[in-house]
C-alpha cells in the first residue's frame, strides 16, 4: 500500500482503530486458552494463556503512548513523542521476559498429558493463523503510519505464534505418546530474546538521536535541490522521534531579500513534508554564496573586447562562464543587445531578460546601485558589480578582484 494514500487524519484513525481490535483479540484469545486449558488439563495451554494477557498489557501501554505522544504542554513544548518509543522497549523487555519463562518451564516443568487433544489443536491452530495474519498486518500498518509502537506490537503478536506452536507441537507429541514441548520451548527462547533485543536497540537509537539512514537523507537532499531559488544544499539532517521526523537543511539560495528568502525556505519545507508526511518539523538554514561556476553578463562594445559605460543603452551583450577557483573564462558568447531600439524602460527590460536567463553576475562600468535594474538584479539575488576597466580581457583576468559589489548582503 502506498504510504500516500493515507491522510494524518486516516493515519490517526487507522492507529486507533488497530489498538482497540488488538486489545478485544488478545483478551478474546486469553479466554479461550485458559478455559480450555483448565477444561483439558493441558498445563502449556494454560501457560500460553497467561502469556497472551502480557499482550493486553502490551496494547494498553502502546494505547496510552499513542494518546500522550502528540499533545503539548507548557513545559513539554515539543510534545511527547518519545514516549512510544519507550514503550515499544518495553514491549521489548516483555518479549525478553517471555522468553524467561519459557527457559524456566524447560527446567522445571514436568510432563503432562492433558486430555481432548484434538479440540485443543484444532482450536489452537485457528488462533495461530489468525495472530499470524493479524501480526503482519500490524507490522504493515505501523510502517505505514509510521507508528514504532504499531509495529513493534505486531512483532510481538508474530513471536507470540512461537509459544502456541511450542504448545502445538506439544500437544501433537502427547497424541503420540512422545514429550517435546520442552526441547521446542528452548529454541523459541532463543528466537524470543533475539527480536526483543532487536526491539529494545532499535529504540534505543531513536532515543539517542541517531541519524536518519543516508539512503533517505540523499533522497531529501534531492528533493530540496529542486526547489527553485536553492542553489546547492551544504546540509542535511534528520532523526526520528516516535512516529515522527525532525529534518534540518543548511541551503544557499539567489536571493538577498528577506521575503523572497523565507518563501524560498518555506518551499523547501512544504517540498520535503510533501514527500515524506511523516515530517513533523523542517528547521531551514539559509546563506547566500555563488557557485563554484558562475554566469556572467557584461555590456560590451566594438569588438566585444571594449566593456560599455552604459547598461541598457549597450550595442552588445556578452556571457560567459567563469570559474572563481581556476579564474578562467569560457563560452564566451557576445550579441547585439536586441532592446536598443526600446526608447523607455530598457534598462530594466534587460534585467528581467538576464534574471530570465539564470545569469549569477552582473559588472559594468555604470553603477547601477540606486538605479532600478540594480535593485532588480539585486533583489532577484544576482551579484551586481561595477569596475573601472575598460578591457574585458583585463577585468577577466580576476573577475572578482578587478571589479567590486555594489551592494553588500546587509542592503
Amino acid at each position: 500500500m502506498d504510504k500516500k494514500t493515507l491522510t494524518p487524519e486516516q493515519a490517526e484513525g487507522r492507529r486507533k482503530w488497530i489498538i482497540g481490535f488488538t486489545a478485544l483479540k488478545c483478551v478474546t484469545e486469553s479466554a479461550v486458552k485458559l478455559i480450555l486449558g483448565y477444561a483439558t488439563g493441558s498445563a502449556g495451554l494454560v501457560a500460553d494463556g497467561f502469556h497472551s494477557m502480557t499482550d493486553v498489557a502490551g496494547t494498553l501501554v502502546v494505547w496510552v503512548g499513542i494518546r500522550l505522544s502528540t499533545n503539548r504542554y507548557k513545559s513539554y513544548p515539543y510534545g511527547f513523542y518519545k514516549i512510544e518509543n519507550f514503550l515499544a522497549m518495553a514491549i521489548g523487555f516483555a518479549i525478553v521476559y517471555a522468553a524467561y519463562e519459557l527457559v524456566q518451564g524447560f527446567f522445571h516443568s514436568e510432563a503432562v498429558m492433558p486430555a481432548h487433544v484434538s479440540v485443543s489443536i484444532a482450536v489452537l491452530i485457528f488462533l495461530i493463523a489468525a495472530n499470524f495474519f493479524w501480526g503482519r498486518f500490524e507490522i504493515q500498518t505501523g510502517r505505514l503510519i509510521h507508528s514504532p509502537g504499531i509495529e513493534a506490537s505486531g512483532k510481538h503478536t508474530l513471536t507470540d505464534l512461537y509459544s502456541s506452536v511450542a504448545v502445538l507441537v506439544g500437544l501433537v507429541g502427547v497424541g503420540f505418546g512422545i514429550n517435546v514441548d520442552r526441547w521446542v520451548s528452548l529454541v523459541i527462547a532463543i528466537i524470543l530474546v533475539k527480536v526483543g533485543f532487536e526491539i529494545i536497540w532499535d529504540n534505543i537509537k531513536v532515543l539517542l538521536d541517531i541519524s536518519l539512514p543516508q539512503e533517505q537523507l540523499r533522497r531529501y537532499r534531492e528533493v530540496i535541490q529542486e526547489v527553485p531559488g536553492v542553489v546547492c544544499v551544504t546540509s542535511v539532517r534528520g532523526r526520528n522521534s516516535g512516529s515522527y521526523r525532525f529534518v534540518d537543511a543548511g541551503i544557499q539560495i539567489r536571493t538577498f531579500d528577506l521575503t523572497d528568502a523565507n518563501k524560498i525556505a518555506a518551499d523547501v519545507q512544504q517540498a520535503l513534508k510533501s514527500y515524506d508526511d511523516a515530517i513533523e518539523t523542517v528547521s531551514v538554514h539559509h546563506s547566500y554564496e555563488l557557485p563554484k561556476v558562475i554566469k556572467v553578463f557584461i555590456p560590451t562594445e566594438g569588438e566585444a573586447n571594449t566593456i560599455s559605460d552604459h547598461f541598457g543603452k549597450s550595442p552588445y551583450i556578452t556571457t560567459l562562464l567563469y570559474d572563481r577557483e581556476s579564474m578562467t573564462a569560457s563560452d564566451i558568447k557576445t550579441e547585439k543587445n536586441s532592446l536598443m531600439d526600446v526608447v523607455k524602460g530598457r534598462g530594466r527590460d534587460l534585467a528581467k531578460y538576464l534574471m530570465e536567463h539564470g545569469v549569477d553576475s552582473v559588472c559594468c562600468r555604470e553603477n547601477l546601485r540606486d538605479k532600478g535594474p540594480g535593485l532588480m538584479l539585486h533583489r532577484h539575488g544576482i551579484d551586481t558589480r561595477m569596475t573601472e576597466e575598460k578591457s574585458l580581457s583585463v577585468l577577466l583576468e580576476d573577475y572578482l578582484e578587478n571589479s567590486r559589489a555594489v551592494f553588500t548582503k546587509t542592503d
